[in-house]
């Protein structure tokens, strides 16, 4: 039986990942051929995979599958370290029950893809898939003076993440400066081996095509990770996949946290008929969310009366007194996700003492406010 060809998409937290596996699906796949997401969060919540499924239309639920693109999740931790075991068992059974004619991986953005790929190619999976191109997704702004972003680059997850990858692409570059978008291209072409392309999304109209996906892997197999060298991740569930939280309408949100050394998560469902109010909910991410410099991301898909929306970040550049400043302003983009209100925010622990100290504080202070953006019942 022919091997599946997979593609994994990685890259930093808030990179674009997601934007760029949708951009591989409506670009590269035929239009007769099953595709599969196989989608990675950090968090227990699940909202990447919610937001796929808004734009692709298609669950792992659904009967029929033909020649649509069908979505995975697997949450509560990293595909390469504690949650390898279920992202070998999602894997298994996408290919048995759907036979796509591909699979894409988006790891989370704290994964190690170089793990990863050790993971599709054990022995539990090698004669089944066939390993293709891994494509890295970085934040062309990392490469400016924003202190905050350029600490990406000391990271070793970010070099692992670039050097296992085969392409590179560029992201945000229409709100990076060319200073920031020069630095990225000459940073993607002096690897050695060279990447098969390093590109700019918004000079690729085409978006990821099948040359590209089909490229060869280079990705050298390393030890797979053993019990001394993976980092510990907590969760308040055992269960390997998505949590489907039960929830009751106007009373306080379902809570689930995720933990490791280094960042903690915190997602927070709210019942299908919560109604959240605009402007206290862009206040709530203008006045608080973006001005604290614990938050490595947040994301959400969030209930406005008809209207269902994820929240997103614009930013614009602007020069005041010869100073270049950044503004960064939340707008709502609709989508069509309606089976309840979710939202998660990871924070990087050692930036704010405060909230480290009193980590359960931070995250009731944050369901507070929440419920106080909710539309008060009649």
């Amino acid at each position: 039986m022919a091997r599946t060809p997979v593609n994994v998409i990685t890259g930093a937290l808030g990179a674009g990942k997601t934007t760029h596996v949708l951009r591989a699906l409506a670009s590269a796949k035929p239009a007769n051929e099953t595709w599969a997401v196989v989608v990675n969060d950090f968090g227990a919540l699940g909202i990447d995979g919610a937001l796929l499924d808004d734009a692709v239309g298609t669950r792992e639920r659904d009967a029929d599958a033909s020649g649509r693109t069908i979505v995975r999740e697997v949450s509560g931790g990293c595909a390469c370290c504690a949650t390898a075991a279920p992202f070998v068992v999602a894997v298994t059974q996408v290919l048995r029950r759907y036979r796509p004619a591909r699979v894409l991986v988006e790891p989370s953005g704290m994964g190690d893809a170089g793990r990863v790929i050790d993971a599709l190619r054990s022995e539990h999976l090698e004669a089944s898939v066939d390993v293709r191109a891994t494509i890295c997704v970085v934040d062309v702004r990392v490469f400016g003076e924003d202190e905050g972003k350029a600490a990406v680059l000391r990271s070793e997850l970010f070099k692992a993440q670039t050097e296992c990858a085969d392409a590179m692409c560029g992201s945000f570059a229409d709100a990076a400066s060319e200073a920031e978008v020069e630095a990225f291209l000459a940073f993607g072409r002096g690897f050695w081996p060279k990447k098969s392309a390093v590109f700019l999304a918004r000079d690729r109209a085409n978006g990821m095509d099948l040359a590209l996906l089909d490229g060869r892997c280079g990705w050298e197999p390393s030890e797979l990770p053993t019990e001394a060298t993976t980092t510990t991740t907590t969760t308040t569930s055992s269960r390997p996949f998505t949590l489907e939280p039960r929830l009751t309408a106007n009373a306080p949100p379902w809570m689930v946290k995720q933990e490791s050394d280094r960042y903690a998560s915190c997602g927070y469902a709210f019942h299908v008929d919560d109604v959240f109010v605009r402007p206290k909910l862009k206040a709530f991410f203008e006045e608080f969310v973006l001005r604290r410099v614990d938050v490595a991301r947040f994301k959400g898909v969030l209930r406005l009366g008809a209207d269902w929306v994820r929240p997103d970040i614009v930013e614009s550049i602007h020069r005041s007194e010869g100073t270049k400043v950044r503004t960064r302003t939340i707008t709502f983009a609709s989508v069509a996700y309606r089976r309840d209100s979710r939202f998660e925010l990871i924070r990087e622990r050692g930036v704010d003492a405060d909230a480290d100290a009193e980590e359960a504080a931070f995250w009731d202070d944050i369901r507070d406010r929440l419920v106080e953006c909710r539309k008060i019942p009649r």
